[in-house]
């Protein structure tokens, strides 16, 4: 059977269960995870992605980018810290940062897993960059160059695919225990691609393929969350199809929960401590959806290239945004149901929330 290496981090918390006693009794603790940015470019244009709502440059030179110096302090106080692991994915594409490589070592010489989310375009397979990879992600929702032209706007699906192939080789030629994935992102315009990529997948020999729902606004900036009651009606059985195509090394996930569940029982963000998000330029906040300048004043926990981790961590200002997401509470932030931080906050609510009877079996 595939191994059980796939959950949400909401589910993994309970993993941790030292950390999360640590914040009921309202100790400051060091985040779990960080999803860290890169660039503020990407050198293809996704229909459904979310950085076209915060200002990324589709394109790949002359833009911002984390720095290299900043960007190594920046994983070595995390790890000193005690931050568990660091994924390199968004806010652009990382592959634009000519630091990437150096980056994955020294994140993962600092005690962090360290992990890679990428269109695969301009990654280039090497055994020691997958070697210090807990996991790479090819984000891909075309199953063809037709496909891959009309959803990602670009004309180089066999460039990456190519990449994922050189990937898989590498892995079994040195026996590395690298995770290798695709993603494809469930919108109305590609839902006919699941199936094909499923065998994509499978063709190729990567580990798994997930399906997760797209990313919207509330009020439906990329035209997706209006649709969320169609498609949870009319694409049930393309995607167990999909799912069908799993083999005992190859597994298909899709994210059912967030798809069919868009409940948001949580009236607070609480997942903040636990989790954290750092811009393509070097800025952390609490969430993704801070990243636009209009939210700087408010929501910017510190900037990478003028602090440490620690330093941001320590201070006051850092703090004082985790107390401000938990006091506004999820309505008045606009909060989506389906966020990167939802099965931490649904976890987290039932824990500071228990029912009547909890000694009871």
């Amino acid at each position: 059977m595939a191994r059980k290496w796939y959950s949400s981090i909401g589910g993994k918390l309970k993993w941790h269960p030292r950390r999360v006693a640590d914040w009921l009794e309202g100790k400051r603790i060091a985040p779990i995870h960080i999803d860290c940015g890169l660039s503020k470019g990407c050198n293809i244009h996704c229909h459904y992605c979310f950085g076209v709502l915060q200002g990324t440059h589709y394109k790949q030179g002359d833009i911002p980018i984390f720095p290299k110096e900043h960007l190594l302090n920046y994983l070595r106080s995390a790890g000193e810290v005690g931050v568990k692991s660091i994924g390199l994915i968004g806010e652009g594409e990382p592959t634009l940062n000519p630091a990437l490589n150096e980056a994955i070592c020294v994140g993962r010489g600092a005690g962090i897993d360290m992990s890679l989310a990428t269109n695969g375009i301009l990654f280039k397979p090497d055994k020691e960059v997958l070697g210090n990879l807990t996991w790479i992600r090819f984000n891909i929702s075309a199953a063809s160059d037709e496909a891959y032209k009309r959803l990602h706007a670009s004309n180089k699906f066999n460039k990456a695919v190519e990449s994922i192939k050189k990937s898989v080789e590498l892995k079994r030629r040195h026996n590395l225990e690298t995770t290798i994935g695709m993603q494809m992102v469930l919108t109305p315009k590609d839902v006919d691609e699941a199936i094909p990529l499923a065998r994509l997948g499978k063709r190729l020999g990567v580990d798994y393929l997930v399906v997760k729902q797209c990313s919207d606004t509330l009020a439906s900036s990329l035209g997706v969350y209006k649709h969320l009651d169609e498609m949870r009606e009319k694409y049930q059985t393309v995607l167990k199809e999909a799912e069908a195509e799993s083999l005992e090394d190859y597994k298909v996930f899709v994210k059912w929960g967030k798809i069919m569940d868009t409940s948001q029982e949580y009236k607070q963000c609480l997942g903040v401590p636990f989790l954290l998000y750092s811009s393509g330029d070097g800025k952390l906040f609490p969430c993704g959806m801070h990243f636009a300048e209009k939210h700087w004043e408010e929501f910017m926990m510190g900037d990478l290239t003028k602090n440490t981790f620690e330093e941001i961590w320590k201070s006051d200002r850092y703090w004082d945004v985790v107390k401000k997401v938990r006091e506004k509470g999820t309505t008045e932030l606009g909060c989506y149901t389906g966020c990167r931080t939802h099965a931490i906050n649904c976890y987290l609510w039932d824990l500071t929330h228990p029912p009547e009877h909890v000694n009871f079996a």
